[in-house]
């Protein structure tokens, strides 16, 4: 039996093809999808050493940089962080460029960026490095303005006064400062008439104060925004009364201004030495009762505000002598004597304590107390250490 053949037309018109075998000659493979994820390396990574490095230099970079420009304008403290980054951006940058980590952009941004760091670091120390010395050297010039136990730093903040009105003097503070004389249980302001404007203090010998019977002179310097200074106040009121009242001892209290610095603008310490020597010049018997009272804890204000305004000032000082007379209370509303507590505070710190032992005493904080030309340089809130150096000076107790 024959076996049918197909008709021409049904054969088909091409030989089968064999499949290649994978991996013959000849073979092509099919191009890549066009969004397709490339496929890692063994290990994990896209190309020689990964990308690791290169990534994380820019990051770490950008963050190096970024926190050091924030730094500049709220906290220096972050400085130092921004600095460790920014050491840290260059060490990856760096070694992403030597094992040629593909993409090149991000470690030569990290790299760029965290020597960038470096450079506004230097800037930002330098800018804040000389405003910590611009003070140092405002007061030097000023003739070493400081305080004891280092409270209180900062720019100065003054009065807006006329540098080149001439100086008015009050009454009574002939010596540059308010001299208190004692007769039994009475305090009392020696009286001396107002220098010429802008004059200069004349230190006087203490035969030529009072009656005349005094044998000590102990001479306190403060600040009625110095903390310190009214612990000694508090600690030692009761001792500078008693030896002031026996009649032996003149006391020279002599309010300084340079903590106008931690007033916020309101030069505060200008505005009180102001008003004492309102008191001292117009209502002089009232000097002491003021004193005690400005310098009281409890009136004194915190560091780093403001401080009471005028009208707080006057109602505290019209309370504690009884009531103020109109000429003070005018006085210390118009600020009057400011110019004067200034003028006075820059005189002291440029020259030598009078009296001195030592020639070359220099007021450098407050409160300082020179008994018969010696400082003393004890704590000042120490009490009983105060009366013993008071004996060692001359000065009786009872």
């Amino acid at each position: 039996m024959s076996t049918p053949e197909m008709p021409e037309s049904a054969a088909p018109s091409t030989p089968p093809v064999e499949p290649e075998a994978p991996g013959a000659l000849g073979t092509t493979a099919p191009p890549p999808h066009p969004y397709a994820t490339p496929q890692p390396a063994p290990g994990g990574s896209t190309g020689r050493g990964g990308r690791a490095f290169t990534i994380a230099a820019m990051a770490v970079g950008l963050a190096a940089l970024l926190t050091t420009v924030v730094a500049a304008f709220y906290s220096g403290v972050f400085v130092i962080v921004g600095v460790v980054l920014g050491i840290a951006a260059i060490a990856l940058g760096i070694i992403a460029l030597v094992l040629r980590q593909r993409p090149l952009a991000p470690g030569i941004v990290g790299l760029a960026s965290g020597a960038l760091t470096l450079v506004v670091a230097l800037v930002v120390g330098a800018f804040a490095l000389g405003s910590a010395f611009m003070p140092a050297a405002q007061m030097a010039a000023d003739g070493g303005a400081g305080q004891h136990g280092g409270d209180g730093s900062g720019g100065s903040e003054v009065a807006p006064v006329d540098p080149m009105a001439p100086v008015q003097w009050p009454a009574n503070f002939a010596t540059g400062g308010i001299a208190f004389i004692g007769s039994g249980d009475d305090i009392t302001t020696i009286r001396s008439d107002a220098p010429a404007d802008s004059a200069l203090p004349e230190p006087t010998e203490l035969a030529g104060l009072g009656d005349g019977t005094a044998t000590n002179r102990i001479q306190v310097y403060v600040d009625y925004r110095c903390p310190y200074c009214a612990l000694f106040e508090e600690a030692n009121i009761d001792t500078l009364e008693e030896v002031v009242e026996s009649g032996s001892t003149v006391l020279e209290l002599h309010p300084l201004t340079f903590l106008d610095r931690v007033s916020e603008g309101s030069y505060y310490s200008s505005r009180i030495s102001g008003a004492m020597s309102c008191v001292a010049d117009a209502q002089p018997d009232a000097a002491w009762d003021a004193h005690t009272a400005l310098m009281d804890t409890d009136f004194q204000p915190a560091e780093g505000i403001p401080g009471h305004d005028n009208a707080a000032i006057i109602a505290e000082l019209n309370d504690a002598v009884d009531g103020l007379n109109d000429e003070v209370r005018s006085c210390i509303e118009t600020e009057r004597f400011v110019p004067f507590a200034q003028a006075l505070n820059d005189w002291v710190f440029a020259n030598p304590v009078p009296h001195a032992e030592d020639g070359e005493l220099m007021v450098s904080g407050t409160p300082l107390a020179v008994v018969n030309g010696v400082p003393y340089t004890g704590d000042p809130a120490n009490g009983p250490a105060f009366r013993a150096f008071l004996e060692e000076q001359g000065v009786a107790l009872r």
